[in-house]
């Protein structure tokens, strides 16, 4: 189980970075619409890790 937590936290480790180089990133101010949705589908990638991290620790916690 904790190689399975500490995947996923390497996981939200990259998926972090990611997201940093996202909104640090310029864009086309006439069509923002494609960089506002690879933001949000990064975040919301980052929030399911996030979720998942929560739940595995729970798991983990009631294992023992």
């Amino acid at each position: 189980m904790k190689e399975l937590i500490n995947y996923n936290i390497d996981l939200l480790e990259v998926a972090d970075k990611k997201l940093k180089v996202l909104t640090e990133a310029d864009y086309d101010k006439n069509h923002p619409g494609p960089y506002f949705d690879a933001v949000n589908k990064q975040l919301d990638y980052v929030n399911v890790i996030k979720e998942r991290i929560k739940i595995l620790y729970e798991k983990n916690n009631n294992s023992r």
